[in-house]
């Protein structure tokens, strides 16, 4: 299981993880990259004591399917996989990293087929997309089993409590000082 860090920064560049890598931070998301910079990325903040969960769908060439899952299980050590995909999902469990469904909440058809997919297949964490929809969190909380995070379109210490307060466990930014200033750690 991964630090108990309570906001995750996303990278998306070798200068945004060297500044992770001068933070207490201990766990980051890695996308927006492409494939042969993941790797060292990875052996990077590994050396470092720090752990990396990759978003598969946001990887430039590596396949988003479960042969680019296992891929990225096997031959890049990784901590943690996040994808929208349950087969990827099913992949990351098999492979003993944690698995994080992503889920976007679009409208409330989506948002019932999506719990549904949760129900069945029962991922480590499922992150709700966009966080800024936190006041239908604790409603959706209620029948959940996995841990919750959220993200997207947070740019705020304002938001992250309100969003936290609802008892979304983590919330994902794609800024690093936001990240750096508001994360609880144990």
């Amino acid at each position: 299981m991964i630090s108990k860090q309570t906001v995750i920064p996303v990278i998306s560049s070798m200068k945004g993880l060297e500044a992770f890598l001068l933070t207490p931070l201990k766990v980051c998301i890695l996308q927006d990259l492409h494939i042969n910079h993941v790797k060292d990325m990875i052996k990077i903040a590994h050396e470092n004591n720090r752990e990396v969960i990759v978003h598969i769908e946001l990887i430039q060439g590596v396949s988003n399917d479960e042969f680019g899952a296992q891929y990225l299980c096997q031959q890049f050590k990784i901590d943690g996989l996040i994808s929208s995909k349950p087969k990827i999902i099913e992949v990351a469990m098999k492979s003993k990293v944690l698995a994080i469904l992503r889920i976007f909440m679009m409208d409330s058809k989506s948002l019932k087929r999506s719990l549904q997919i949760i129900d069945t297949l029962n991922p480590d964490v499922v992150e709700f997309l966009p966080a800024l929809t936190y006041e239908i969190f604790p409603e959706i909380l209620k029948n959940l089993h996995s841990e919750v995070w959220a993200g997207g379109l947070i740019k705020n210490a304002t938001q992250i409590k309100a969003v936290l307060a609802t008892g979304i466990k983590r919330v994902t930014v794609s800024n690093l000082e936001l990240a750096k200033s508001n994360a609880l750690m144990e």
